[in-house]
């Protein structure tokens, strides 16, 4: 028995070109998980529980080979999911099986497009809203083909279309398959898609070539529908797109409006500060000023007291002098 624990956050958003193809993503989601495992050669069953929460958005164009592919995806949701998987192989043949349940809100968008010798595949889907379900699929290979088959079932307060076929033949092997999906409450979703070896079954090549060129002619039409309903869903998308990369520029700039009232009101504070501070340090100026003034006065005053009292000494002193003088032998005055 096997077990595993995960837990990563992503922040990245990145750009590429190789000269035959490009994109650009961008991924901002937490997930974590834990599973346990079990099984030999012959058989084996795991189930693992995950949540994933954020926004993941990427598009994907160019050359591959003979083929032009075209793949676009948007995602903003918070999901849980429990996903038990089992298989079993014999001699000759095998079965595997996959069950997911689940609950999921928020928003999608795909689109799938491919095209060239290789055959045809185009897949598209959006949905909105919030849902529980349960998706199931079974593979049954045998030594000359595959079939595989799916279908699951939601209810929620969703709202959701998706559809796609496919028509290839690569390496003698010839894959036909059809999906669809309507989600309005309560969501319905079938897959089947049957491919055959031609290598095993050389003598029947002929005939799964016309067959598959007949399937081919049919999922063209399909895939034609298919091409303008991913258009159509591709337009939601960028509309979508659109409206959250406004809601994020509204955001930004009030932010910007807010940071900037901000540094007014801290500017104005400060220069209210400035302005109190000037005022004090002119105030104990002026009041030193007039300390200082008061003092010269006093201290002129006082001179002059001084002045005043040697003046009126020395008036006194010559006053003495002459009322002395007046009763000296010597005045002619004092003679008879």
């Amino acid at each position: 028995m096997k077990k595993n624990a995960k837990f990563k956050q992503n922040h990245k958003a990145e750009a590429h070109s190789n000269g035959t193809s490009g994109g650009a993503s961008i991924d901002t989601t937490t997930t974590a998980s834990a599973g346990v495992s079990t099984g030999d050669e012959n058989a084996s069953i795991g189930i693992e529980a995950s949540v994933k929460t954020g926004t993941e958005a990427s598009v994907e164009g160019g050359l591959d080979g003979n083929n032009v592919y075209v793949e676009a995806n948007y995602s903003d949701t918070t999901e849980a999911h429990i996903t038990v998987e089992g298989q079993a192989n014999a001699e000759g043949f095998g079965a595997s099986g996959t069950v997911d349940a689940y609950v999921k809100t928020g928003n999608e968008a795909s689109l799938e497009v491919r095209a060239g010798d290789e055959g045809v595949v185009a897949n598209g889907s959006v949905s909105a809203g919030s849902s529980v379900g349960v998706d199931g699929e079974g593979t049954l290979d045998l030594r000359e083909g595959s079939v595989t088959a799916g279908a699951g079932v939601s209810v929620g307060e969703q709202v959701g279309v998706g559809g796609g076929g496919e028509a290839t033949f690569v390496d003698g092997v010839a894959t036909v398959g059809v999906s669809g999906e309507v989600a309005v409450l309560l969501g319905v979703d079938v897959d089947l898609s049957v491919s055959i070896d031609t290598n095993q079954i050389a003598e029947d090549a002929r005939l799964a070539a016309e067959q598959a060129e007949l399937a081919a002619a049919e999922a063209q039409v399909l895939a034609e529908a298919a091409r303008q309903e991913s258009e159509r869903l591709a337009k939601i998308a960028q509309e979508e797109t659109d409206r959250l990369a406004r809601e994020a520029q509204e955001e930004f700039d009030r932010q910007a409006r807010a940071a900037q009232a901000e540094t007014e009101r801290l500017a104005r504070i400060a220069q209210e500060e400035f302005d109190r501070k000037a005022r004090e340090a002119q105030e104990e100026l002026d009041r030193q000023a007039r300390a200082a003034q008061a003092e010269l006065e006093r201290q002129a005053r006082a001179a002059q007291d001084e002045l005043d009292r040697k003046a009126r000494a020395a008036q006194d002193a010559l006053d003495n002098a002459a009322r002395e003088a007046s009763k000296s032998k010597w005045n002619p005055r004092n003679w008879f």
